[in-house]
This record gives structure tokens, C-alpha cells and sequence, in this order.
């Protein structure tokens, strides 16, 4: 099968099983990315029927913590549909304004283990831009590009070779430059998912912080909390390493096409 199917692609056998290999721990990282958000998702769910002692809402939570550190420009909303379904519970650095999921887990109104750590959390990514930490700015403005670069490898991809195939018969001009382009978008992918780690530990950690400090949650709830942002975080470890499997493929195909190419 490799040696028909390196006849057929015209490369050598190497490359060929090369590709596949990565190809195929692509497949099962992005199990393992399945289960890890599954975890959070378990983790997130049951914190968020567990009522908090402190009740406040996520919005309240995330609003006095603000107002403790003396940033009261930062605002607090709830996100509407598409907002929330595109990028959860987040802060926007650009507009300096934190949304809280207002459908999917009612983060906003809830007064439950859940709500107020994840509004404390999003308030600790706030701070944390405000005090000028660099590498939690950077993820903010990279991570429209960094949602949507994955999504969007293999449509750009086929859609390159569909058309040189269909237009320009024996050519690859598109198909490179379709490549090129899924390089910029992986490689952007690459550095947001690659900051998400040490900004969101950095975030956690501000957050338990305040949390304590500001008597919002007893010894029992941060356990709870400390769990559902371990959760995350391994999420977005099991996230990089997908990353860094699909720049590995990008640069075998580009390998591929220069092969083909020469020969």
C-alpha cells in the first residue's frame, strides 16, 4: 500500500509514511482533545448546580473583584448568542469589556460555584492586561485568528487543489498559495494556543488569589474551582500538542509538493 501509494504521489516512501504517522496521532490527539474538553465540560456542569456561599452571580463576582483592584473602566456583560457560541466566557482586550455566557450555563445570573469563578477568573485576565503583562495581551488580540485558522486548513486547502485541478489542469499555483496561506493561519494558531497555557495558569492563580483575599469562596469551593481550571488547562496542553502535530503536517506537504515538483 505505501509503495502504491508513493508511486501514485510520485515522493518518496519515507514521506509518505511520514505523512501518514502524523496523520494518524492527528486523529488520536484529537480524541484525547475530545475527552479533555468532555472533563471540562463534566468539571463545569456539576460546580455549576453547586450554589456558593458568597451568592453572587459571575457578573458580580467578576464586577466587585474589579472594583477591589481599582479598574473600574473594565465592564462586565452578558454575551449574547453568537458571542457566546463563538467564544464562551471571555475577555475582549480590545474593547476592555469581559462576557459571561448569558444561555449555555447562565454564567452571568447563576450564583453557583462556577459562575463566580469563572467571572473571577475572565476579571484576573483583565488585571493581568491591565497591569501590562504582554503575553496575556497578545492571546487577546491573536485569538479571533487562533479560533478560526483550524477550522478553516482543510476548506482553504481543498479548495486550492479543487480549483487548479478544475482551472488549470496540470498546475499547483493555487494549491501553493492556498498552502502558504493555511501556514500563516496555523502558525498564528500555533502562538495563541501556545500562550493559552502559561496566561491562563498565570489567570488561575491571580484568581484563586482574589478569591481568598476577598472571602468570595471557603476552603471547600476553591477546591472545586481549582479543579475546573485544572480541567482547562489540560484541555489546552492536549490543544497545543494537536497544534504542533498539525504544523508537522503542513510542512510534510509542502516536503510532498517540492518532491513532486523536482521529480
Amino acid at each position: 500500500m505505501i509503495k502504491e501509494l508513493s508511486a501514485e504521489l510520485m515522493v518518496s516512501e519515507g514521506l509518505v509514511i511520514a505523512y501518514l504517522v502524523v496523520t494518524a496521532l492527528i486523529a488520536v490527539m484529537g480524541v484525547v482533545a475530545l475527552v479533555m474538553r468532555l472533563l471540562v465540560f463534566f468539571r463545569y456542569s456539576k460546580a455549576n448546580r453547586t450554589p456558593i456561599e458568597c451568592s453572587m452571580t459571575g457578573i458580580e463576582a467578576a464586577r466587585y473583584v474589579l472594583d477591589q483592584a481599582g479598574l473600574q473602566h473594565i465592564k462586565v456583560k452578558k454575551a449574547g448568542l453568537i458571542r457566546e457560541g463563538i467564544f464562551g466566557n471571555y475577555y475582549n482586550v480590545l474593547t476592555k469589556t469581559i462576557y459571561l455566557r448569558s444561555w449555555l450555563g447562565k454564567i452571568d445570573k447563576k450564583q453557583t460555584v462556577t459562575s463566580v469563578a469563572l467571572g473571577v477568573q475572565k476579571a484576573a485576565l483583565a488585571r493581568l492586561c491591565e497591569e501590562g503583562d504582554e503575553k496575556t495581551k497578545l492571546r487577546g488580540r491573536l485569538s479571533l485568528i487562533g479560533i478560526f485558522g483550524p477550522l478553516l486548513f482543510v476548506p482553504i486547502l481543498i479548495a486550492g487543489v479543487a480549483i487548479d485541478y478544475f482551472l488549470f489542469k496540470d498546475t499547483s499555483i493555487v494549491s501553493v498559495v492556498c498552502l502558504g496561506l493555511d501556514g500563516i493561519l496555523l502558525l498564528v494558531g500555533f502562538v495563541v494556543t501556545y500562550l493559552n497555557i502559561p496566561v491562563e495558569k498565570q489567570a488561575n492563580a491571580l484568581a484563586i488569589q482574589m478569591l481568598k483575599e476577598y472571602g468570595l469562596a471557603n476552603e471547600s469551593e476553591l477546591l472545586v474551582i481549582e479543579k475546573v481550571y485544572q480541567a482547562y488547562i489540560l484541555q489546552y496542553i492536549a490543544d497545543f500538542i494537536l497544534e504542533v502535530l498539525r504544523i508537522i503536517q503542513w510542512i510534510l506537504e509542502i516536503l510532498i509538493k517540492m518532491n513532486k515538483k523536482s521529480d
